[in-house]
């Protein structure tokens, strides 16, 4: 009995979205580890993996509010714009207006939960359509960012620097002398809103939500309720995100999070959410942000250029919604069927 049990488990464990995306990964550090010499580069060594754990804390935040948010048939384009604008309202709050620091971070979280209002409001009652939605208020958001930026003499400043030891430690603590203590608080949030997805109520009417809205509203679901929180959640977690990216380079930008703005979104998309909403979790979410970070640190390493690595990584993202559309598609025929 016990080894059938494990060999379930086994076949479930195979089964699943995130193994495929396992596999890529280890293909890709055998890969890296075998172009690295060339380039007069090791790629197997502790600093790499910590380099790549320590890359996984800023963005992994835009992954969880994206992953939760998709699930539910969502989506959200501004996020990372709101992560950046976090970031210069935190370093101004500071180094402009006086405040402590912990007014500053009070401050720039519940500007970034007012976004997520703003978005839940155009989704849900103007009834706009998410993507054009949050594209839109990207925009917005980036114009009121540039306009906290500009100082007395009415020039914008790209970067905003301050110093707080306080805050300074939040983004650089490490565990150890060598573990990044964002790294394990980032880890607990994908494992709480793991267990939030596949073990509560909430969870799985947000599945529901996604996968079938018209059973979520005849099974008595408040739609609009969990949508005004997943939006807002969206949001500061993008506003997390933000925090912890200032906090660590000292400073607030308007580039801030730039390289980041789709990263969330692709870990998830490559996890096995779908863009139909109803499927997929932050395991997944976790391994294809795992697997985009080892990728961007394994091209740096072997010295390829930035142009090769982008255009890689926007096949890598094609792939997965191409996968996403034909298995959304499959599943559709079986309903029909």
């Amino acid at each position: 009995m016990e080894n059938f049990t494990r060999v379930s488990t086994f076949k479930k464990a195979i089964r699943s979205k995130a193994f495929p995306l396992l596999v890529l990964l280890v293909i890709m550090i055998i890969l890296f580890a075998a172009l690295a010499p060339l380039n007069d580069a090791n790629f197997l060594t502790p600093r790499t993996f910590i380099s790549i754990l320590r890359d996984l804390s800023v963005p992994g935040f835009l992954a969880i509010g994206a992953g939760c948010l998709m699930v539910s048939g969502g989506i959200d384009l501004s996020q990372a714009t709101v992560g950046a604008m976090t970031g210069v309202i935190l370093a101004v709050s500071i180094s402009w207006w006086g405040l402590p620091w912990y007014g500053a971070l009070i401050l720039a979280l519940v500007l970034s939960a007012l976004i997520g209002v703003i978005n839940a409001i155009l989704v849900n009652e103007l009834n706009m359509m998410p993507f054009i939605a949050t594209m839109a208020m990207s925009t917005v958001t980036r114009a009121i960012m540039m306009l906290i930026a500009t100082d007395q003499t009415g020039q914008m400043q790209g970067t905003i620097n301050y110093n707080n030891p306080i805050l300074t430690t939040i983004g650089n603590y490490e565990i150890g002398g060598f573990l990044p203590a964002t790294i394990l608080v980032m880890l607990a949030a994908f494992i709480i809103y793991g267990l939030l997805l596949s073990k509560t109520k909430m969870g799985r009417s947000i599945y529901l939500i996604g996968g079938n809205p018209t059973a979520a509203r005849l099974a008595g679901i408040k739609a609009k309720k969990t949508s005004y929180f997943l939006y807002i959640n969206c949001s500061l977690m993008g506003g997390l995100s933000g925090i912890i990216y200032s906090c660590r380079v000292k400073q607030g930008s308007l580039l801030a999070l730039s390289n980041d703005q789709f990263t969330g979104l692709t870990a998830a998309i490559l996890g096995g959410i779908s863009f139909g909403g109803g499927s997929g979790g932050m395991g997944g979410a976790f391994v294809g942000l795992l697997v985009i970070k080892t990728f961007n640190k394994g091209m740096t390493i072997i010295g390829a250029s930035s142009y090769v690595t982008n255009v890689l990584s926007g096949a890598l993202l094609l792939a997965a919604l191409t996968f996403d559309y034909f298995s959304q598609r499959r599943q559709r025929k079986r309903v029909g069927a």
